[in-house]
């Protein structure tokens, strides 16, 4: 498949403000993203409304059929002029993602980080210090209370447990990391939120403590048992699903709030939709069900998964989203998200605070090894113990502040530019520079998908009380 995707069938250029013709069985769509505008229209109406966008003089010329259709193009907002995203330069951030452990006791078959191998470059497993963890809470708990201070709609900081290996393998020192931080909570008055990423293979002592302390959990499940024990063996080669099933059922009668991501390669592409049946039946509490085609990089190099055709991707989701309605259940991809502007993808250029087990400080999840040649880019500084505090590198966060959308030449003229924002840096900018980027198959899903969730809103119909129309 092209690296490059196609788009002939889904837009034409831009023009001031910004207008996009999109294009589906039913004819053309006119779509202002950034006042998130939608309008089904016959082709004169578009070719009328298009005309004036460019040049507000031509409405002089028009007939009477088309200065009407302008006016109620215009009087809907259309051609009004409107901010463009920008994210927020200042480095202040009050949360914190720690990755305490590269240890896993899974060996998941397409892990990005090679868990429990260091990272696939021989570097040793590592635990983070509780030096390391305390001085990180106390630096976004101080941020936290000074913004709620000063106005700006704080209410309180987030300890973010992920890894690239499984967090829990190190629990002594995740118990120290919540404990201090209700201590820090308690002291500074500003209440701390906890959440959690894991494989789900944790002991009846570690869900009492995560059901006591966490706020919400996600979850990497391969969504049926035969996927599950497959791609996400234990270190002993054993199958996962029992343990994670049991997890997962925990949480669920807790009441805790968790979620699924699910990893799709492409021999389960076409169970999307049992999975979401799966889940719906097994587990009632789940809140929420990420589908992402597997990257192919770390563990995925060395086996035999691969990333799913997008074609048969965006069929099998959207036939997924059917079972999902059905259920109540939301179901998401991380590139189609209509409902967002934003200038950047994630909070990659925007003040992401990742500490890997080593203590440097990561932009971005995937990218947690020194060893990782896009650590160049992404790391952005360390902790130094003798100091007792983080050093920053300000260079490279002024840096990384630019891997925006205003910056991708090649995102100008997509109608998925302020929503998708340029998709997953450390994906589609893997070894080049902004101005290499040329998109990916990861593109032609999202606007798939992103245009099947303008359809849908176009298309929307009151439902019934107690049903839903919609499971994003």
């Amino acid at each position: 498949m092209s690296d490059e995707a196609p788009r002939k069938d889904l837009l034409q250029e831009p023009v001031a403000p910004e207008l996009f013709v999109l294009r589906d069985k039913k004819g053309p769509i006119l779509y202002a993203p950034l006042g998130r505008l939608m309008a089904r229209a016959n082709e004169p109406a578009i070719s009328a409304a298009l005309a004036y966008a460019r040049d507000h003089t031509a409405y002089d010329a028009m007939s009477a059929d088309e200065q009407t259709v302008v006016r109620a193009f215009n009087e809907r907002g259309f051609f009004a002029s409107r901010a463009l995203p920008q994210h927020e330069r200042t480095f202040r951030p009050t949360q914190v993602t720690l990755f305490p452990t590269n240890n896993c006791n899974l060996r998941c078959t397409y892990c990005y980080a090679f868990g429990g191998e260091g990272g696939g470059n021989g570097e040793p497993l590592t635990t983070m210090s509780l030096q390391c963890a305390q001085r990180a809470v106390d630096l976004i708990a101080k941020n936290a209370r000074e913004r709620r201070d000063e106005g700006d709609g704080t209410r309180n900081f987030l300890v973010s447990i992920h890894g690239n290996g499984e967090p829990f393998c190190a629990y002594d020192l995740i118990q120290e990391i919540v404990w201090y931080a209700q201590d820090v909570a308690e002291e500074l008055g500003i209440p701390a939120v906890f959440n959690a990423a894991t494989n789900g293979v944790l002991t009846e002592e570690q869900l009492d403590f995560v059901v006591a302390n966490f706020n919400s959990v996600n979850v990497s499940f391969d969504g049926l048992p035969a996927f599950q024990d497959e791609n996400r063996p234990t270190a002993g080669g054993k199958g996962s699903f029992a343990a994670t099933d049991r997890t997962m059922r925990r949480l669920g009668e807790a009441g805790v709030g968790f979620g699924i991501r699910t990893t799709v390669t492409a021999a389960m592409v076409d169970s999307m939709p049992a999975i979401v049946e799966f889940v719906a039946q097994h587990y009632p509490g789940l809140e929420q069900l990420h589908f992402e085609p597997v990257w192919e990089c770390g563990r995925c190099k060395t086996s035999s998964n691969v990333m799913p055709d997008s074609a048969t991707f965006v069929k099998r989701y959207l036939e997924s989203l059917a079972v999902a309605q059905e259920h109540k259940l939301r179901l998401v991809f991380s590139g189609a998200r209509q409902d967002i502007l934003s200038d950047t993808f994630c909070k990659v250029s925007s003040g992401s605070f990742t500490v890997t087990p080593t203590g440097d400080l990561t932009a971005c999840y995937e990218v947690s090894y020194a060893s990782d040649p896009r650590s160049k880019r992404f790391f952005f500084g360390r902790f130094d113990p003798e100091r007792n505090e983080f050093v920053f590198d300000d260079a490279k966060l002024e840096a990384l502040s630019t891997l925006n959308v205003h910056n991708i030449r090649y995102c100008d003229d997509c109608f998925c530019r302020w929503h998708c924002a340029g998709d997953c840096a450390a994906k589609v900018l893997d070894g080049i520079e902004l101005e290499e980027h040329h998109g990916s198959v990861r593109c032609e899903i999202s606007r798939a998908l992103t245009l099947n969730q303008i359809q849908r809103k176009l298309d929307w119909k009151p439902q019934a009380e107690g049903s839903t129309q919609d499971g994003e």
